[in-house]
């Protein structure tokens, strides 16, 4: 009987020890009083709950009030200079027809050029001048005009004319058909 009655104390006496809430309250008087006992064992337990609700975890018990942050947005107004918000610049894409429009033109535009002057524009000069140097003074003003024309057909029309390297190649072709005009005039 002293076995059971030491089991039996020590088992209350862990129950004790291991529950959540121990509550040791005299029994109410009266109404009154019981109604206060009741009131005030349920703000402890808000509090307590409130007070042991980890923020990042989910609460079991649905009936608890979570505060849940304002956030206050600004919208900033300003604008900001900077190469990341420049609207970008569409590429120059040429399609095949596009492609196939400017070839043409570019050589309608070499046909003519070749035909006025290198083949009329000789017979003109050779009456004057010299074989040689008609024939080096028709072939450098046709440079220049084709030169032209395909800045006209290439940089203008097709829009290349931004390209460095295009602008490069055709101011260089230009120099150099402006220097062999010069030699051509005065060459005899």
């Amino acid at each position: 009987m002293i076995k059971n009655f030491i089991k039996i104390s020590v088992v209350i006496l862990l129950a004790i020890l291991f529950s959540d809430q121990v509550i040791f309250a005299a029994a109410p008087k009266n109404k009154v009083q019981a109604s206060q006992n009741i009131s005030v064992d349920s703000a402890v337990k808000k509090d307590t709950v409130n007070a042991n609700i980890n923020p990042s975890a989910l609460p079991i018990d649905t009936s608890a009030s979570i505060r849940k942050q304002e956030i206050i947005t600004t919208i900033d107004t300003a604008k900001k200079i900077d190469s990341v918000l420049t609207a970008p610049e569409g590429e120059n894409t040429v399609t095949n027809t596009k492609l196939f429009t400017y070839i043409l033109l570019t050589l309608l535009g070499l046909g003519l050029f070749f035909f006025i002057f290198v083949i009329n524009l000789f017979k003109t000069f050779h009456k004057k001048k010299s074989t040689r140097q008609s024939l080096l003074l028709s072939w450098s003003l046709f440079l220049i005009v084709t030169i032209i024309w395909i800045f006209i057909v290439w940089g203008l029309i097709a829009g290349f004319w931004t390209s460095a390297s295009f602008m490069v190649v055709v101011i260089f072709l230009f120099i150099i058909s402006l220097i062999m005009t010069i030699i051509a005039v005065k060459s005899k």
